[in-house]
């Protein structure tokens, strides 16, 4: 018998993802190509995704997305920064390293891990919303729908339905941004609202639109939710811990992973690995499996965003 644990639920999309890992052995065979990762910070201005498969992997494993760092929106700020200083609205990109035993998160942007300051906001503060990832090859709201999306809670600054840091299946998302001063069609008005609100101000402060390798339809699920605004989990089943890496500044444990620090301008690099699996008895998988192909996620048709300075 196996745990039941994260292994188990990947274990069991083995038929819808294409995924096999053979963890008896120590050794896998693993292929997360379409598996999207995406976040948002709580006030949704900024986003950014990575999506498995988009780009190549580096010789150390990791594959890196880059996000424009013009596009952090904040009216303290406007778009990017007086000279001399930093706006903390602006993410920088997400990098990804799978190994045979876990999953590597890591996060660039100038946002910290404990949020900043903003007078009027829940809290007195906005932050990073969740990390999602959906291995569905669904559209975000299908994939929530169908109980097929993931979530991690890592920032306990934020305002999440949930409260344990770590990683949640069967994740229904919602809303902060109509607490956390950010872009909702209540504050902007109809149409105008969410998405469109944001990208038309980054435009017109001379700023450049960047959703890493994914897409803004992606996030408003197609056009279909012009609000732009699910960004932290609601509830979720809770599965396993996280272990930080990074909680600010680039440390030797992260670089230790092969991680390239020089690939990103950000000034604060959050990240944490979750395991995979754990402790199981030494039963084959079948041989039959390792030749199931992947369900691609085609919502992403932008090519390779490169990183912009």
């Amino acid at each position: 018998m196996k745990n039941q644990n994260l292994f188990n639920l990947l274990k069991i999309g083995i038929t819808t993802f294409g995924i096999f890992f053979v963890a008896s052995q120590g050794a896998y065979a693993s292929d997360l190509k379409g598996t999207a990762f995406s976040i948002s910070l709580e006030c949704m201005n900024d986003t950014t995704g990575l999506l498995m498969g988009q780009n190549s992997t580096d010789a150390n494993g990791w594959q890196y997305a880059f996000d424009s760092n013009k596009d952090g929106m904040n009216g303290n700020y406007w778009v990017g920064a007086a000279p001399g200083s930093v706006n903390p609205y602006d993410i920088s990109g997400m990098a990804i390293k799978e190994t045979a035993t876990s999953i590597i998160v890591a996060i660039n942007g100038n946002m910290k891990l404990t949020g900043e300051a903003e007078q009027g906001a829940a809290g007195g503060q906005i932050g990073y919303g969740d990390l999602f990832f959906n291995m569905a090859g669904k559209t975000f709201d299908n994939a929530m729908s169908s109980g097929d999306l993931f979530g991690i809670h890592f920032a306990s600054a934020n305002a999440s339905g949930v409260q344990q840091l770590g990683v949640y299946s069967g994740v229904q998302a919602k809303t902060v941004t109509n607490i956390k001063e950010g872009y909702t069609v209540a504050t902007y008005g109809g149409l105008a609202g969410g998405g469109n609100s944001y990208e038309s101000q980054v435009k017109q402060g001379g700023g450049i639109v960047g959703y890493g390798d994914l897409t803004s339809s992606y996030f408003t699920n197609n056009g279909k939710d012009n609000t732009f605004n699910l960004n932290v989990i609601d509830s979720g089943k809770y599965l396993s811990g996280i272990s930080f890496l990074a909680q600010g500044n680039v440390t030797q444990q992260l670089l230790t992973t092969g991680y390239d620090a020089s690939k990103f301008n950000g000034t604060q690099t959050i990240a944490f690995e979750f395991k995979k699996s754990g402790t199981v008895q030494s039963t084959p998988e079948p041989a039959s499996l390792a030749g199931l192909g992947i369900v691609g996620l085609a919502l992403a048709g932008s090519k390779r965003r490169k990183k912009s300075s």
